[in-house]
């Protein structure tokens, strides 16, 4: 990474924006439109940021490390998170074959695929922001931005799925301690995320669990996505 273009002040700036506005401007599209315009303006977004500011995709056949360990655990991780998702999937939902397989085929790449690109930039942006006054580069500044960017990353990935995701994401349902425990992993694996990408600079390694994730719901629930696309 260059970081003689990346980030600067412009980075902090559009990282809060994004954090605190793109949440409720998917929201308002959804209720309006469905879940396709805002979904295209998501993944856009965020491939376009990132190759924007980074000059790259993040995805290579190349790596740092063969396997980082974080990725290693962020496997187990969705794997146990996945029991959990069968032990509280929605047994209310009607099957849709068709739909699942395209759910399947389509949505769960692309999403797995594009989410993290923007979730990480909040938190770089302000993690590795290096200012040009020597005062605010000490280890007290160092760790204030850090923390930052931890916010802006919980902020927005929390909103973006309680104000976005839930309204029409049901493969598992939260009303019982199963679906506590699938959140709180599913949670946990975003912040591993952060390390599996800092340890190999490659974003393969957080695609492939995120998609196991959006994935193997669909076998058990048949959720189609496809219902909820066009109002």
């Amino acid at each position: 990474m260059d970081r003689s273009s990346y980030p600067n002040r412009f980075d902090l700036l559009l990282a809060v924006l994004i954090a605190l506005i793109f949440p409720i401007l998917a929201r308002i599209l959804y209720i309006g439109t469905g879940a396709l315009v805002p979904m295209i303006l998501y993944y856009g977004m965020a491939w376009g940021i990132w190759i924007w500011r980074r000059g790259n995709s993040g995805y290579s056949l190349k790596t740092k490390i063969l396997i980082p360990r974080a990725f290693v655990v962020n496997v187990i991780v969705i794997g146990l998170a996945l029991v959990f998702a069968f032990l509280a999937r929605n047994q209310d939902l009607t099957p849709n074959f068709t739909g699942a397989i395209l759910t399947g085929l389509v949505w769960a790449p692309i999403n797995a695929a594009s989410e993290q690109l923007l979730w990480i930039y909040l938190y770089d942006s302000w993690d590795i922001y290096t200012p040009s006054k020597g005062q605010y580069s000490t280890k007290k500044w160092v760790w204030i931005r850090r923390i930052v960017g931890i916010i802006l990353f919980t902020v927005f990935v929390g909103t973006i799925h309680t104000m976005f995701w839930v309204e029409f994401l049901h493969p598992v349902t939260a009303n019982n301690i199963f679906g506590v425990i699938f959140i709180i992993l599913t949670t946990l694996s975003g912040y591993i995320h952060i390390i599996a990408w800092r340890e190999s600079n490659n974003m393969v390694y957080t695609f492939i669990p995120h998609f196991l994730l959006n994935l193997a719901p669909l076998f058990w629930t048949g959720y189609s996505i496809l219902p909820f696309l066009m109002k």
